[in-house]
Formats: structure tokens, C-alpha cells, sequence
């Protein structure tokens, strides 16, 4: 995981679990490589969300970078 996940993103987003990222990366409900960076987005739906989240890798799909509940995601 990078810095920037580790020292801010875990910080303010409490609620998350490591597993729900490994979730996103092992089984994404959509995968999608941003084209101006590289890094690569995965969703996975969180039933203890209720909602999709967003998991962010930098682009070997491995290092977490970001993660988020994502309200905009249709399926």
C-alpha cells in the first residue's frame, strides 16, 4: 500500500477493511484502467456498505492507493 493509503486514506475512512480491497482485486464486479496515470479501479459490492466500493491500485494492480464507497457506480 502507498503512503498516501496507509497515512490518510485508512485515517479517514475508519470503517474500511484491508479484506474488502482484496476482495475488489481478486473479484471486481468491473475493472477499468485509467488512461492518464495508469492505475487501475476495481468495484466491489460491500453488503456491509450496501453500497460499492472503489479500490484503487497503482498501476501493477497490486499497491492499494485509494479506496472510497463509490455513490455513482451502476453496475
Amino acid at each position: 500500500m502507498t503512503d498516501y493509503f496507509r497515512n490518510d486514506v485508512l485515517v479517514k475512512r475508519q470503517y474500511l477493511r484491508i479484506e474488502w480491497c482484496l476482495s475488489a482485486l481478486r473479484h471486481p464486479v468491473r475493472r477499468e484502467v485509467q488512461p492518464e496515470d495508469g492505475r487501475i479501479r476495481y468495484w466491489v459490492f460491500v453488503p456491509e456498505l450496501g453500497k460499492h466500493l472503489r479500490v484503487v491500485t497503482l498501476d501493477d494492480g497490486v499497491t492499494l492507493h485509494n479506496a472510497f464507497p463509490d455513490r455513482r457506480f451502476k453496475p
